[in-house]
């Protein structure tokens, strides 16, 4: 993040005064805590640091401690049962403990518990009984979760699908105040981890997680969706994207049938302004045609206006907003099987610079993040962990029109196992840190062999357009958005929870939930931010020249015009792992008339701190807790 004034308040520390001021805010704060925790829990700090050392609760504990403060926070909003689980969902680590436990029972029995304790709770305020905190469950009472309920719903993928024009209405209502995202028990906790510090949470469908065993998932969720996950064409363009191209008010699948293809859906050369991003020539509006113009200044200087190709080791098809990149083949440790795999970025930059990769510097911290392999004797890498299961069948139910984000249900279309992030660490090549998305998985080259499109997705991920293995190559979709005001194209491989890997048409990878968020530019930080709307404007899709956001996604099958942070050749501070921080757009900015599509970073910031844009459901704006794997590309201008 570039910053646009030096930060305030940092002072050495002076005198005797200075000290002594200093002294007398610690001890106020010391105080302040202390008052704080004996409010809260009846006891004082002390008390509550024996009690933990009595209790030994274990991560597991830990963890449904966690989703009961959740559940109860959301209850005492009035938020419905429906969207409890919902929100339960993205913060929960539920599926972290309980691989094939059943979420749907386990969020049922906190919210019941949590239920009966208010309303003791609410009988004896009435009785006049002391006004102590809400009788939380405890934490002694969390291993008392029935055990029919420790199994795991699975996950969720959505996409970017074929096009339905969708009449634009008042979402006042459309969300509520939704619980904060917890660092896992293997990261430091970021500073401000309390539920108004981070914008926590995206009202999730309940989302179901495939087996990973490599048969064909089933979609548990609201919704009737197609239960077949096959060839598709071309992902660079919607023709081959099947069903009507509208949506019904109540978002049922039946009209939504672009919202269960597999693949990844439209390119980024779309019929309109607000799915084209593509910049006019300098000869619109001259006297002269664009023959008589010079080379674009960033040819003598990347950082000057003009197109930038950043990932050089492919080629771009600005015509159709693909790349074809390199294909490898590695293989897994004691099984052999096939890893096919590209690389995107490093955290060496003369190892980018001699393979034609991103520059991150990030990358360096995300080693908590990332599976390893070694480097055999042939060249080729050896992985120690980390698969993925491409069989399971993409599909999305979208809520009603005009809030068709939160959907009602959604399932990813490639899940990884908990050893698997896209990041790799070579353990005996000097430990460098590589981007290296799978894109297939224990398949011979024969079986993915679709150098002309008609991919089969249940083999290859599914934001891959052609695979070529004879001739170690493979195409992938392009998709827009900005930085800094400057048009882009990046490629969308990885998220950390089901839901967003379900949206990005990508894979749902585990491992990266153990990436430090919410640092953004901070030492030892692995993320950059990417800013993406919840209610941006959607009325007239790819023709409105405004259009932007999920609910715009979810209702015309195109990307959401995401805000990325710094990128190469205009910060310094890039990294593929993105921190996704959600806005929404105020009832007062959007009745005033002064919503529209947001292109720079400061500017999304300053319309925060301006009280325009919010966190979703008016909650805090900052990280909502996840992260997404989006390599830059090209810049466009």
């Amino acid at each position: 993040m570039i910053e646009p004034k030096q930060r305030e308040g940092k002072s050495l520390l002076g005198g005797s005064r200075t000290k002594t001021i200093r002294l007398i805010r610690t001890g106020t704060a010391l105080l302040l805590f202390t008052a704080s925790v004996t409010a809260v829990y009846g006891q004082t700090p002390d008390a509550v640091k024996a009690a933990d050392k009595k209790t030994q609760l274990s991560p597991q504990e830990q963890s449904v401690q966690r989703d009961q403060a959740y559940v109860r926070q959301l209850l005492q909003r009035g938020t419905s049962d429906a969207k409890v689980e919902s929100v339960l969902q993205l913060s929960s680590r539920f599926a972290s403990f309980n691989p094939s436990g059943d979420f749907h029972a386990y969020a049922l029995s906190l919210i019941a518990k949590e239920k009966t304790a208010l309303k003791q709770l609410k009988q004896t305020q009435h009785a006049g009984v002391g006004s102590q905190a809400p009788a939380a469950v405890s934490v002694s009472e969390s291993s008392s979760v029935p055990s029919s309920a420790i199994a795991l719903a699975p996950s969720n993928p959505v996409g970017i699908n074929n096009v339905k024009s969708s009449q634009e209405s008042s979402r006042d209502n459309a969300f509520e105040p939704a619980p904060t995202s917890t660092p896992d028990n293997n990261q430091a906790a970021a500073p401000n981890s309390s539920p108004a510090a981070f914008a926590g949470g995206l009202f999730l469908p309940a989302a179901s997680t495939p087996s990973t065993g490599g048969g064909a998932a089933q979609n548990t969720s609201v919704g009737a969706v197609s239960s077949s996950k096959g060839a598709a064409g071309s992902g660079g363009s919607s023709d081959h994207h099947s069903g009507s191209g509208g949506s019904s008010d109540d978002g049922s699948s039946n009209s939504n049938t672009f919202n269960s293809d597999q693949g990844p859906g439209p390119g980024p050369i779309g019929p309109g302004p607000g799915c084209n991003l593509f910049p006019a020539p300098p000869s619109v509006g001259a006297n002269v045609p664009l023959t008589y113009f010079g080379p674009s200044p960033s040819e003598t200087n990347p950082s000057l206006v003009g197109p930038v190709q950043l990932l050089k080791s492919g080629t771009v098809d600005a015509a159709h907003g693909t790349i074809t990149l390199p294909l490898y083949l590695g293989h897994m440790k004691g099984s052999k099987k096939n890893v096919w795999y590209i690389l995107t970025d490093v955290d060496d930059p003369n190892v980018a610079a001699e393979l034609g990769l991103n520059f991150s510097a990030k990358l360096t911290f995300a080693s908590n993040a990332a599976r390893t392999a070694t480097l055999a004797a042939d060249g080729t890498l050896v992985f120690d962990k980390g698969t993925v299961d491409f069989s399971p069948v993409r599909s999305i139910v979208p809520g009603p029109a005009g809030a068709e984000f939160p959907p009602v249900s959604a399932q990813p279309g490639a899940v990884g196992d908990a050893d698997y992030s896209p990041f790799v660490q070579v353990t005996n090549a000097g430990g460098v840190i590589y981007n290296a998305p799978i894109v297939a998985f224990n398949v011979d080259a024969s079986q993915i062999n679709f150098p002309d499109g008609n991919v089969d997705y249940t083999k290859v991920h599914d934001e891959v357009v052609a695979i070529d293995p004879i001739n170690q190559t493979v195409t992938i979709n392009l998709i827009n958005g900005f930085s800094f005001g400057r048009p882009v194209w990046y490629i969308s491989m990885d998220t950390s929870i089901p839901l967003g890997a379900a949206i990005e048409h990508n894979t749902f990878a585990p491992l990266m939930a153990q990436l430090h968020l919410g640092g953004d530019d901070s030492f030892s930080s692995p993320i950059e931010r990417i800013f993406i709307g919840t209610n941006g404007a959607e009325s007239g899709g790819c023709n409105n020249p405004q259009r932007q956001g999920l609910s715009a996604d979810l209702a015309d099958g195109h990307r959401p015009n995401n805000v990325l942070g710094g990128i190469p050749t205009i910060a310094l501070d890039y990294s593929p792992a993105w921190d996704a921080q959600l806005f929404e757009w105020t009832k007062d900015a959007i009745d005033n008339g002064f919503r529209g599509q947001v292109r720079e970073e400061f500017q999304i910031l300053t319309f925060v701190q301006d009280g325009l844009i919010t966190g979703p459901g008016g909650i805090p704006f900052g990280s909502s807790g996840f992260s997404i794997n989006c390599p830059i590309a090209q810049r466009l201008d």
